[in-house]
Parts: C-alpha cells; sequence; structure tokens
C-alpha cells in the first residue's frame, strides 16, 4: 500500500533517510549508501512515533506537527530558496533537532542499533570472539541518541514549557508579593470574624 505523503511530510522523510545514509541518490560529493534502505512509509511511522514521544513528554504536552516544524523551510522554498538551508530560524524550526533524536531513536529499534552487541559476539567450540567494532557502534547509539533523550530533552521541554509561559522579572504574575499589608491581610478579617 502506497502512503501518499504531503510537502511537509516527504521532507521530514527524506530528511530522516539522509540521517541513516539511506538516500536514494548519494550525496554530492559523496560515495558512502547502504544498500538497503527503509520505505517512506516505514520512516514516516518512526518520525510520527518521534514526534508524539517528543509532544507527550512532561513537563508541558506540545501538540507541534510536521507542517509547523516545516513552516520556514517552506516559505524559503516558496521564496526560491534551499528548503534544506532557511536564512532564518523561529522556535519550530529550532525543535526539528530534539524531534529528529526522537525520530532516530525509532529508526534505531527498527535498525535494531541497540542489539548491535549481540551482533559482534561469538563462540566457535568454545572459543570466544568479540569484534574490536562492537564498543564504537555501541558508543554510538548510547553516546549520541539515548544521551540526548536521556539529558538534553529534558531541558528542552522545560525551557519549553517557561517560553510558553513567558515569565517576566521576579514572580511574573504567577504569585506576585502584595503591593501593602493591608491588601495581603483583606481576606483574613473575614475569616477570623474581623
Amino acid at each position: 500500500m502506497a502512503i501518499n505523503l504531503s510537502e511537509a511530510q516527504q521532507y521530514f522523510v527524506d530528511l530522516i533517510r539522509s540521517h541513516l545514509s539511506m538516500r536514494d541518490a548519494n550525496a554530492q560529493g559523496s560515495s558512502y549508501k547502504l544498500s538497503a534502505t527503509l520505505g517512506d512509509e516505514e520512516i514516516w511511522e518512526d518520525f510520527r512515533l518521534g514526534l508524539n514521544y517528543f509532544n507527550t513528554l512532561p513537563p508541558r504536552l506540545t501538540s507541534y506537527c510536521s507542517e509547523d516544524l516545516y513552516s520556514i523551510s517552506k516559505s524559503t522554498a516558496e521564496q526560491g530558496g534551499d528548503a534544506k538551508a532557511p536564512e532564518r530560524e523561529d522556535l519550530s524550526s529550532i525543535l526539528i533537532t530534539p524531534i529528529m533524536m526522537c525520530a532516530l531513536f525509532y529508526s534505531g529499534l527498527r535498525l535494531q542499533w541497540f542489539e548491535a552487541g549481540k551482533h559482534f559476539r561469538y563462540n566457535d567450540n568454545g572459543i570466544n570472539i568479540e569484534r574490536a567494532k562492537q564498543q564504537d557502534y555501541a558508543n554510538i547509539v548510547n553516546g549520541d541518541i539515548l544521551a540526548y533523550l536521556n539529558n538534553q530533552l529534558m531541558l528542552i521541554k522545560k525551557t519549553l514549557a517557561f517560553t510558553l509561559v513567558k515569565p517576566v522579572g521576579l514572580w511574573s504574575g504567577m504569585i506576585s508579593m502584595p503591593r501593602s499589608l493591608s491588601r495581603a491581610l483583606r481576606g483574613c478579617r473575614s475569616a477570623f470574624g474581623g
């Protein structure tokens, strides 16, 4: 079953495909390309799961979609520029990086990156063989993607929550100090029979 993707959805599918080195055509000046590629439907599922993970991560639920994130790239493309290199950024376009890390996490699950260490251990009649590259592959996944999700993503969501509240100055109206003692005690008089 073929899936019909919007311009924004296709942009993110292509972006993930590029990160996974699964481009349909090699990047300019590059000779590296994986022989096996994921389909658009699989990559879109991973992006959508990553986007949902980002949106539901506490402390604040958000409702970003691919169209929101693509808006700056779309306006750049409409002005004749390259959608992959917009001249300006806004909050939505800045959030592409953490959302892509979430999407790459799900692509990694699909591609079994987190099982990479198991594929490099062999036992041949009691002789154990462990390839030297095993640790390098584990470091890529654990050091980059999981560390980002565990450490940076929570800070980004907290910052996003404060950005949406727009606090200004000390207490900023969330909890304010009374202007005078009489104002502070105004509700207390009736409570104590005064």
